[in-house]
């Protein structure tokens, strides 16, 4: 299982990278290439990860069934976010700028984002924590998994950047990441099933 975990842990980090080189870029078309959207993104990225990483830890009292149901839940739902975030940005940009200019826009798109890159955030300490009840060695699981999910995101921007931008489009690009999302959610709870549960 630690394996298999490992491997759908190194997609995750790439289609994390996805999401945020995709939004960015969908962000230049209402902010401009400038500070603010650069700023927005990272900022986004960074609170949404601590608050993920903050309730994930919050969640290291559940059993090694439930941790894993939460990753299944936490995967799906950045997916399924995934799918409709280009059109909700855009659509959420165009109505903002049109009723109140563009002041709140920051404000709106932040609010927005902060919920998948939440979930994001939440899917390490969660997988650390079953990890930890496999293994027996905390050092070992943060370490591994860190490792992995970064080798995942560097991998993940040569291949946006490389592969996916130059054949196809941000929404196929977007697509190709909720596939790996539901890809891993999937895997997760067929090998689940197989495996006994431990209490």
């Amino acid at each position: 299982m630690t394996r298999i975990l490992s491997l759908l842990f190194f997609c995750s980090g790439i289609s994390a990278i996805i999401y945020q080189i995709v939004w960015q870029r969908v962000l230049f078309a209402s902010f401009g290439t400038d500070i603010e959207s650069i700023t927005i993104i990272v900022s986004v990225f960074m609170l949404g990860l601590g608050l993920g990483s903050l309730i994930g830890g919050a969640m290291s009292n559940a059993s090694e069934k439930k941790l894993i149901n939460y990753f299944i839940f936490f995967e799906t739902s950045i997916g399924l976010f995934g799918l409709i975030s280009i059109p909700l940005i855009e659509y959420i940009s165009q109505l903002t700028l049109n009723l109140s200019g563009d002041w709140w826009l920051p404000f709106i798109v932040f609010a927005i984002l902060v919920i998948p890159t939440f979930a994001m955030g939440a899917t390490l300490p969660v997988l650390v924590t079953y990890l930890f009840k496999q293994t027996k060695s905390v050092g070992n699981s943060v370490t591994r998994l860190y490792y992995i999910n970064t080798l995942g995101s560097a991998f993940g921007c040569l291949i946006t950047v490389g592969i996916l931008f130059v054949i196809g489009t941000r929404q196929s690009t977007i697509y190709m990441a909720a596939f790996l999302n539901f890809f891993i959610a999937l895997l997760t709870f067929i090998y689940s099933r197989k495996k006994p549960a431990t209490a």
